[in-house]
């Protein structure tokens, strides 16, 4: 479920640029001059692309560190076998130990799969937090037009 979570942040920080920007565009006076210049306009696409772009590779690897997780979990749970790709352990002639006797799971060694599984998480989620600080210092550049 963590990853999940973390992976819901990212909408989140989209969102928050969005507004952002948003709250920056002006509207055209009523003789139809706008104050919001071409500059302007491309730091805006900047940012969005940058905030968009590094959700999207945190986003990837995030989805990966969470597979890899659960497929690690499953794998250790199981005692390195993948009893539900080949069907071994599931008619119960095998002593209906899950983990295979000796190779029980301890709590140990998956407090240590958990602790670095979070670690690379944490780093990936980074990458977003880059792109979001990038696109935030974009967003207040700004050129007002002159008359």
């Amino acid at each position: 479920i963590v990853p999940i979570v973390m992976a819901g942040v990212l909408g989140i920080y989209g969102l928050i640029v969005a507004v952002i920007l948003t709250q920056a565009i002006t509207t055209p006076t009523a003789e139809g001059k706008t104050q919001y210049s071409v500059f302007n306009g491309y730091c805006h696409l900047a940012a969005g692309l940058c905030c968009g772009i590094s959700c999207l590779a945190a986003g990837g690897t995030i989805g990966i560190i969470g597979e890899v997780g659960v497929v690690s979990f499953g794998m250790k749970a199981s005692g390195g076998k993948r009893a539900w790709s080949t069907g071994e352990g599931t008619d119960g002639r095998d002593g209906g130990d899950v983990a295979g006797g000796n190779d029980r799971v301890n709590a140990e060694d998956a407090n240590k799969l958990y602790v670095g599984l979070l670690i690379m998480l944490i780093f990936s989620e980074a990458l977003a937090l880059y792109g979001l600080i990038v696109a935030l210092i974009l967003s207040q550049k700004s050129y007002t037009c002159e008359e």
